[in-house]
């Protein structure tokens, strides 16, 4: 079966970025054979992506995987999908798998998170007997057409992302997710006023990115269905983190099962705000589970529900309690939707003694809402 590549795009005549630059200018049709009937193309990265970049002798840094998946989460793996991280010879063992859920975030916002999570890969290879190629960053987007244009344009500009790849049908099937993998050199840190790159010359490591752009959007457990469901299955990972911001966190202890930090309302300067009821019940509520919720479940090892928002499980202890017939791990909707439910049968699986750990020195920073719209959309 053949394709022809270069169609079915998504809408570039939105607004417009300062990152366009690194998208390819031109397009060209050119028919694609499929492996076991399934749409992965090695897409070369633009030149002047590249020029940027100080090594480019690699296949990982000139070309750019694309993906158009139209099997379901669980079935990811049974229906032939595969990640090219393990395909390099030889083969990558991935410590940490790192998740960042996208909604409706804008360049800004996207770039704090991801800047802070290269600043601790970086702290991490710096450690004795470190290895790069351990860790394997997640981005995944709550829907094709519900994802912010700058945010795709960030992404763009890192590597990750091309215009105008995405199918939306494959043989009469419908594709479910777009899957781009990339292992960047650069990292931009962009604010209202200014836009900050580094490379590899700049102490920033090569990062393995895989972006998922859903098709359709849902809610924050279908994304955490493709994380665990799809992709872990494949890599394998000890570590599974799902955060907003970034951190340093380490599984010292071998019977935590999950662990979560402090979140901490990111700070503008400008107090008055509290005065604003719903901004003052934010962090009220944060400072207060921060305070005696999290500390004193933690004495017992056991907390009730780790926050989606800045988490990390041992994916061991997720075999544990979620195996289907064929051995492999599938969370069920019930733990995706219902944290509270996985906390628990992690802590009281039998013959086992995980436990969850609070971390205190670990922060990581949420945006706070500051009208009542968008209070309720973020709860929903």
């Amino acid at each position: 079966n053949f394709v022809e590549r270069y169609s079915d795009s998504i809408d570039t005549n939105s607004e417009k970025s300062e990152f366009d630059q690194y998208l390819p200018a031109e397009f060209f049709k050119k028919r694609i054979e499929l492996i076991n009937g399934n749409l992965m193309i090695d897409c070369p990265v633009p030149s002047n992506l590249l020029e940027s970049f100080p090594n480019i002798s690699s296949n990982e840094f000139i070309n750019m995987r694309y993906t158009a998946c139209t099997s379901k989460p669980d079935n990811f793996k049974n229906d032939n999908f595969n990640l090219r991280q393990i395909e390099y010879e030889p083969s990558r063992e991935t410590e940490l798998f790192i998740l960042i859920t996208l909604n409706e975030e804008d360049d800004a916002q996207l770039s704090r998170t991801f800047n802070g999570i290269i600043e601790n890969i970086a702290y991490l290879c710096s450690l004795k007997d470190s290895e790069i190629w351990k860790i394997v960053v997640c981005i995944i987007s709550n829907g094709r057409n519900n994802i912010n244009e700058r945010a795709l344009a960030y992404l763009g500009a890192l590597g990750v992302y091309q215009h105008n790849i995405a199918k939306s049908q494959m043989d009469n099937k419908v594709v479910r997710a777009h899957i781009y993998e990339y292992t960047t050199q650069i990292s931009i840190q962009c604010s209202k006023k200014s836009i900050i790159k580094k490379t590899i010359n700049d102490g920033i490591f090569p990062t393995q990115l895989l972006f998922c752009l859903k098709e359709k959007e849902k809610d924050n457990a279908d994304s955490f269905q493709w994380f665990f469901n799809a992709f872990c299955p494949i890599l394998n990972p000890k570590i599974c983190v799902l955060i907003k911001a970034g951190v340093k966190l380490a599984f010292l202890n071998p019977q935590v099962a999950g662990a979560c930090g402090k979140l901490v309302a990111m700070k503008d300067g400008c107090w008055y705000q509290l005065l604003n009821p719903i901004i003052g019940a934010q962090i009220f509520d944060y400072e207060i589970s921060n305070i005696l919720d999290k500390p004193s479940e933690a004495i017992l090892g056991y907390i009730q529900s780790l926050p989606e928002e800045f988490s990390a499980y041992r994916y061991l202890s997720l075999q544990d309690i979620t195996n289907n017939n064929n051995g492999t791990p599938i969370l069920s909707t019930s733990y995706l939707k219902y944290n509270y439910l996985l906390c628990f049968d992690l802590i009281s699986k039998h013959n086992r003694s995980w436990i969850l750990h609070y971390e205190s020195s670990s922060k990581a920073e949420f945006n706070i809402y500051t009208n009542l719209s968008e209070f309720i959309h973020q709860q929903r």
